[in-house]
């Protein structure tokens, strides 16, 4: 049963901010573990000149199913948007919430998808803010899409296919080799060509490296033309960017990634090891390198630092738990543990309060480690790949606070475990 009627003030853990612009409000319910207990996933395709359809899924795991008058065990979902000029914007261009019931005998090993249509019409670019709240638990999940309507080849204009199961695909990323296909409404043209990138990419400096760090390259490894009217099936079949165009001459265009096996977790050995880099001496990280055991030269690193294995165990649930977060927070043409974003989060944790504008998103904490309040500063980079590429502002300033947080984590003690 779906119902629309008009938005609704969510009085749940995010909270009801009215009118407020949302450069005003403190986001930093988004990144903050303990609240999101749901991942669901969201895809907007542009269907007419005036409006798209937004998917959605969520896994069925993840809701709280009760027990019905009727003997049944049914979840409850609203989803709720705004669809905002920007984030400066007080009077949303469209907003609404959708109800969605689900009985747990039919969800059953399946993720749960479902759509609905919102207003947003041509000649504009736009901010769409999603609630998502089970009812059943009285807690909500938020999150942003960027809906690009001006664009010559917005990503927004194709869908995304799973050429098995023929239901959309609604992440821009994949951990596995996956076929695919892909629809565009809103053009008649059938060739398209697919550029393939490597994308292999170093970690983040510290912030406050004045190291000049290299420019994203657009330069592809490999280019192949795609006859998208011949029913053609797409393969993500090794790790890199995948970069879809009908017109190489401009940037703009669909991307979706391929990382590692079992990404955003960390299973291997090299993935545990990898992450641990901000916080080893190079000649610590070389020694763990050649170990003929690595994930025992792992264990070994953090027991040393923690002294037992008590405190041991903390220091790598607390570690690896933000890495897995940032994958699951910040993943863009990268992974999401790599970025400058990702950096800060893993280090210090999270922020007690973020606001964002269009252009910069600023994490404040208000004490870390004795070392007084500290605001970081992230811009928002125009990257064809990605609406999500944020780089730090860096400054001599953050030396020390940063030297002290690794520190803390070398003396087995957690930096910021208050989240």
């Amino acid at each position: 049963m779906i119902r629309a009627i008009c938005i609704l003030c969510l009085v749940v853990l995010i909270g009801c901010e009215g009118s407020k612009k949302l450069s005003n409000q403190n986001l930093a319910y988004l990144y903050t573990s303990a609240l999101n207990f749901m991942y669901p996933g969201y895809r907007v395709c542009n269907i007419t000149e005036d409006s798209s359809r937004v998917f959605f899924e969520i896994n069925p795991e993840e809701l709280l199913f009760m027990n019905s008058e009727q003997n049944i065990f049914q979840a409850g979902v609203a989803v709720s948007y705004k669809v905002l000029y920007n984030y400066e914007s007080k009077v949303p261009v469209d907003s609404g919430t959708f109800y969605f019931e689900y009985r747990q005998d039919s969800t059953a090993g399946f993720m749960i998808m479902n759509s609905f249509d919102i207003y947003a019409p041509d000649s504009a670019d736009y901010i769409i803010q999603f609630i998502l709240t089970d009812l059943n638990r009285r807690q909500a999940v938020g999150a942003f899409y960027t809906l690009d309507r001006t664009g010559v080849q917005p990503a927004q204009d194709f869908m995304v296919m799973e050429a098995e199961t023929n239901q959309p695909y609604l992440s821009d990323f994949t951990n596995r080799d996956l076929n695919l296909k892909l629809w565009n409404g809103s053009s008649s043209q059938h060739l398209i060509y697919l550029r393939y990138f490597k994308g292999k990419f170093p970690l983040s400096k510290p912030p406050f490296s004045t190291e000049t760090q290299k420019p994203l390259s657009y330069k592809a490894d490999e280019t192949y033309l795609i006859d998208l009217g011949k029913d053609t099936t797409i393969r993500l079949s090794k790790p890199g960017i995948y970069h879809f165009q009908y017109d190489t001459l401009v940037k703009e265009g669909l991307t979706l990634f391929r990382f590692e096996e079992d990404f955003p977790r960390l299973t291997s050995a090299e993935n545990l090891i990898e992450s641990i880099r901000f916080l080893t001496t190079r000649e610590e990280f070389d020694k763990i390198l050649v170990s003929p055991d690595k994930k025992q030269a792992v264990d070994e690193y953090w027991l040393a630092m923690a002294g037992n294995r008590e405190r041991a165990r903390v220091l790598i649930k607390s570690y690896y738990s933000r890495v897995q977060n940032a994958n699951n927070f910040f993943t863009s043409y990268l992974e999401g543990w790599k970025t400058d974003r990702g950096l800060i989060y893993i280090i210090f944790g999270p922020p007690s309060s973020i606001y964002r504008n269009d252009e910069t998103e600023t994490w404040n904490y208000s004490q870390i480690n004795n070392y007084g309040p500290l605001s970081f500063t992230f811009e928002k980079i125009k990257n064809p790949f990605t609406s999500s590429d944020y780089k730090l502002r860096r400054s001599n300033y953050y030396e020390l606070p940063w030297y002290r947080a690794v520190d803390s984590w070398r003396d087995g003690r957690v930096v910021n475990d208050s989240y």
